[in-house]
């Protein structure tokens, strides 16, 4: 019987490429599981190659060691059966599978049924689709396995398995975190198990991995639908329950908790997996390089972790003083390197060229071009990380400078609005219970100080507004004039729009940063550079 079943959840933080390495901890696991006396022990989706391994799947002997990687576990399961995603090939077609292993047998495959390709997945440049989803015998009970997509699609292969005789459906997923996905994905399960009146367990992936972040949370659900179990959010985990379970799990989401968890996850798993020991920041005294060098602190502790100020004529002194005691409440790294002469060498060298010109966008961008090499210089010095500070607001309008404030190696804070930058940083400082991010620095007039009396605000609409109209087109995919039908002026609808397109050149050029909403730029928003887009948002101005 299904219900006298100790199953596992084993929810790993996998690295791409690394499957070795991905293979000693899915044994490790194993054990561990095996103590806990488990009788199903069930791994997420391509577990042994980490998600996604996009063109490594190209690479033959890729392939080949991830089967070998399979052998090993096989090898590893006496007395206990295992599900865990890898690479299968066959007549030289690749599928993404899952693996049903007894007591040292593959005893079944499963394939993807459905391969997603939009957003952030392209796994129809990979991968064939399975034609069938099976239903295994496993003596005690029958169990169906299918693959991330496939548990979204209505009438999809839970329903063909339970349909089949199931008395258990498994789906294990890399399925990426964006803020609200826990409840989408919570209501969803509820939804399939009771439809369908069958158990489920969803198997997520954990951890960060180039510009996505996997959250984890998996479920084991009852046939009425209700959560009997979950592991932790954004970290590894391992339980071992079972359907007779009394205890029922009543999880609450909550949005600006899980987006803070994901960026410290995807900081961390980034800078750690790529091998770098420290991490550098540009301290401005502004809320954005607060935030970034918090989640630095936060991720890799204060010791590792530099900020630098570098003052310019244009710098307040409030500027250089919340920095500083940022960086003390942070204890992290502080350093002050001046840029005044640097400028005015620039100034001076460019004299005859500009002439008599009026200081403009030229003169400011210099400033933040300084910044950004001495940054580098440290990076290439020292081998550290340099973390750009850009928000999404300002990186959808390229309110950014090239080769200044975005010369980085990871962008923090990228795909982050400004008004969720101010309640991340006021969540920050709730859970610290004190100023850990100075109030001086939440409540100060945003400006990128690189003239004189400068505010966001000359050149951006305030930020309640610009975050709205941002959402409705980037990530709603609303037209102007949608747009402008829901209560916008529609000059600044078209200003917004025309800055957004006109853009889209400077974030292609920007580092990689972590997703944390429905539609990041970068590989969740593949716009051309050369658009007539521009043409009919210029007309509309």
């Amino acid at each position: 019987m299904i219900e006298d079943i100790n199953i596992a959840l084993a929810q790993l933080d996998p690295t791409v490429g690394d499957l070795s390495g991905n293979t000693k901890k899915v044994l490790n696991y194993i054990e561990r599981a095996k103590k806990k006396d488990a009788d199903l022990i069930i791994f997420s989706e391509l577990i042994i190659t980490g998600y996604p391994p996009k063109d490594l799947l190209l690479k033959p002997y890729f392939i080949r060691e991830n089967k070998r990687m399979l052998e090993e576990v096989i090898g590893h399961t006496k007395d206990v059966s295992v599900i865990l995603g890898f690479i299968d090939e066959s007549k030289n077609k690749l599928y993404n599978a899952a693996a049903l292993i007894c007591d040292k047998k593959l005893v079944g495959v499963q394939y993807k049924v459905y391969l997603p390709n939009y957003d952030v997945f392209d796994e129809k440049r990979y991968f064939e689709p399975a034609e069938e989803s099976f239903v295994f015998d496993l003596d005690l009970f029958k169990i169906g396995i299918n693959i991330c997509e496939d548990i979204w699609v209505e009438d999809g292969p839970v329903a063909v398995q339970a349909k089949n005789g199931a008395d258990i459906v498994v789906n294990i997923s890399a399925s990426p975190f964006h803020a609200g996905k826990t409840k989408i994905r919570q209501e969803l399960l509820s939804k399939r198990s009771k439809e369908n009146k069958i158990p489920i367990v969803y198997m997520n992936l954990v951890g960060g991995q180039d510009d996505l972040v996997f959250d984890g949370g998996s479920y084991l659900f009852d046939k009425k639908g209700l959560l009997i179990a979950q592991c932790k959010l954004f970290k590894e985990d391992l339980i071992v329950t079972n359907l007779k379970s009394k205890s029922r799990i009543l999880a609450k989401p909550d949005r600006t908790k899980n987006i803070h968890d994901a960026i410290v996850l995807g900081v961390r798993d980034y800078v750690l997996k790529n091998g770098f020991k420290k991490a550098v920041i540009g301290l401005s005294g502004g809320i954005d390089s607060a935030l970034t060098a918090y989640f630095a602190h936060k991720a890799l502790s204060g010791d590792r972790v530099l900020g630098i100020s570098m003052p310019s004529k244009f710098s307040s002194k409030g500027s250089l003083d919340d920095s500083e005691k940022l960086a003390q409440n942070l204890k992290i790294g502080y350093k002050v390197i001046p840029i005044g002469d640097i400028f005015g060498s620039y100034i001076d060298t460019l004299s005859v060229e500009f002439g008599d010109l009026p200081f403009n966008v030229a003169e400011e961008n210099i400033q933040a071009r300084i910044r950004g090499n001495i940054l580098m210089a440290m990076s290439n010095k020292f081998g550290y990380l340099v973390l750009s500070t850009g928000n999404k607001s300002e990186t959808a309008v390229g309110y950014t400078t090239l080769y200044g404030d975005m010369a980085g190696g990871l962008a923090v804070i990228s795909d982050v609005p400004k008004t969720t930058v101010y309640e991340l940083a006021r969540y920050v400082n709730k859970i610290s219970k004190h100023e850990l991010i100075p109030e001086s620095i939440i409540t100060k007039e945003p400006s990128a100080e690189l003239r004189e009396g400068q505010k966001d605000s000359d050149s951006l609409p305030v930020y309640e507004i610009l975050d709205k109209i941002l959402y409705a087109y980037i990530e709603e995919n609303k037209s102007e004039e949608e747009i402008i039908a829901l209560g916008f002026d529609k000059k600044i609808v078209y200003d917004v729009i025309w800055k957004v397109d006109h853009n889209e050149y400077k974030r292609q050029q920007a580092p990689t940063g972590i997703r944390i909403t429905r539609k990041a730029f970068g590989s969740g928003r593949r716009m051309p550079i050369t658009n007539i887009k521009y043409q009919i948002s210029t007309n509309g101005k």
